[in-house]
């Protein structure tokens, strides 16, 4: 469409110069034709002899015979002199009469005819008149001069130069006028389908001009506006999208949770049923409420975490961050779970570099120090080794766990830190675990920008936090 309109408008522009450019060119022919000056050959002077020997004969004439003699008078003229002179005849009143009748007047007076252009005056007496005639020869104006002939001669040759004049000039018109119009119909089509990339040369300071250079504003300021809608759109996404997850990971928590209470809580009622019926086993009451006080542990246990859970994942929620010595820190936590170490029968190695200082949580981090020692000391066997090191490279800060003598399926350690899942559900349920310690550490680890993994090694598992 845009390239058919581009072609319309160069014919437009095309015939209306070529037009326009014949029109100036036939009416300056025009006007050199009408105020062309007349060429002649002989001046007044050169002629007055022949005017004064004519009017001498007149004079002897009769007034009836007089046509005869202008007829012959003119023909010399014409013959002689190139018909560059006429005889003109007044009468006593100034009034200009017909060479063939005296009579007859031509409405023309003696005083419109230019001195410098006519003879001089000669009075003639025709005989048997009583008043006298004024004779004089003017410069024929009916005469074409020699410009002007040669302009007539000249035409079919000036028309084919004036036509092809017209159409050079119409032609380099139509390109100058249309070629930066062109441009802008080209980029405008580009801003249509959202392309921005190429802007309209800014060549010339007349309206064109103007318009290239806002029309390269205007393609700038859209495309930096579109390039921010675009971001925030994608940002807009990838907070629904973010907000869809957290959602879709609060109903799995949720509905995780409540099947990890119900369990517990079962049990407790189950027991608690059987020993005020007395049935069967149920009537060792004491060792059954030992049972339940234990299960209850657990579930207040599981309360507590859930609720841990649900303070640090409140949007409200921010954690405190101080400047610590976090050497200094790990080795209060390390002496914290001695007993531990030495109740589990397990050794401890410990490579803390001194001097090692970040900004966190300290009662964040507590929890997850105490949760990722608490798991090396629980799910180590007898006789096996906890290994602690902390070390700095690069402006970040290295802290690695690692517990031997046992390794975890390569398919449960991506989800590990999923909340409520157990790596062996019934062994861990004997350890008292509930599932939500690795995720309450990847949250606070979260909390603090900071990343952790886990790994096996060839002793055993390897819990990595990098700060």
């Amino acid at each position: 469409m845009i390239k058919k309109i581009k072609s319309k408008l160069a014919v437009k522009v095309f015939i209306i110069s070529a037009l326009l450019m014949a029109f100036c060119c036939g009416i300056t022919y025009f006007f050199i034709l009408h105020f062309a000056p007349y060429i002649y050959s002989y001046t007044p002077s050169d002629v007055e002899w022949f005017a004064d020997e004519l009017a001498q004969e007149l004079s002897m004439t009769d007034k009836g015979e007089t046509a005869i003699y202008f007829s012959i008078a003119n023909d010399r003229l014409t013959g002689d002199y190139n018909n560059e002179y006429l005889f003109h005849l007044f009468n006593s009143d100034g009034e200009e009469v017909s060479l063939t009748d005296t009579a007859t007047a031509t409405g023309k007076q003696i005083d419109d005819y230019n001195p410098k252009e006519t003879s001089a005056h000669y009075t003639v007496s025709f005989i048997g008149e009583e008043r006298p005639y004024t004779l004089l020869l003017a410069k024929n104006t009916d005469k074409e001069s020699q410009a002007v002939e040669a302009l007539h001669k000249a035409l079919p040759a000036l028309t084919i130069v004036i036509v092809a004049i017209s159409v050079l000039a119409a032609v380099f018109y139509a390109w100058y006028m249309t070629a930066p119009i062109k441009k802008i119909s080209k980029m405008s089509k580009q801003m249509a389908n959202m392309d921005f990339g190429s802007l309209c040369p800014v060549e010339r300071t007349d309206e064109i001009g103007v318009l290239s250079d806002s029309l390269n504003t205007l393609s700038s300021n859209l495309s930096a506006a579109l390039t921010e809608l675009k971001d925030a759109n994608q940002k807009l996404q990838a907070d629904i999208d973010k907000e869809r997850e957290l959602e879709l990971q609060r109903i799995k928590f949720f509905s995780a949770a409540s099947h990890e209470l119900k369990t517990p809580i079962t049990i407790i009622k189950g027991q608690l049923q059987g020993m005020l019926c007395g049935v069967g086993r149920y009537k060792d009451r004491e060792t059954y409420l030992a049972q339940s006080l234990e299960v209850t542990n657990s579930l207040e246990k599981m309360v507590q975490e859930l609720l841990t859970v649900s303070r640090i994942e409140a949007p409200q929620y921010s954690c405190v961050k101080t400047h610590f010595d976090f050497t200094q820190f790990l080795r209060q936590r390390l002496a914290a779970f001695d007993d531990l170490f030495v109740q589990k029968e397990l050794s401890v190695a410990i490579n803390l570099l001194p001097g090692i200082y970040i900004d966190g949580d300290i009662g964040l981090l507590q929890k997850v120090v105490d949760n990722l020692l608490g798991n090396a000391a629980t799910y180590s066997p007898p006789g096996n080794s906890v290994r602690v090191d902390l070390r700095q490279a690069e402006e970040k800060v290295y802290l690695t766990i690692e517990n031997t003598g046992v390794h975890i399926p390569e398919d449960d350690i991506s989800k590990l830190f999923e909340p409520f899942y157990r790596v062996e559900q019934s062994r861990n349920r004997q350890t008292g675990g509930s599932g939500l310690g690795l995720y309450i550490v990847k949250t606070i680890i979260n909390l603090h920008n900071a990343e952790i993994s886990v790994q096996n090694t060839d002793d055993g598992v390897a819990i990595k936090v990098i700060f």
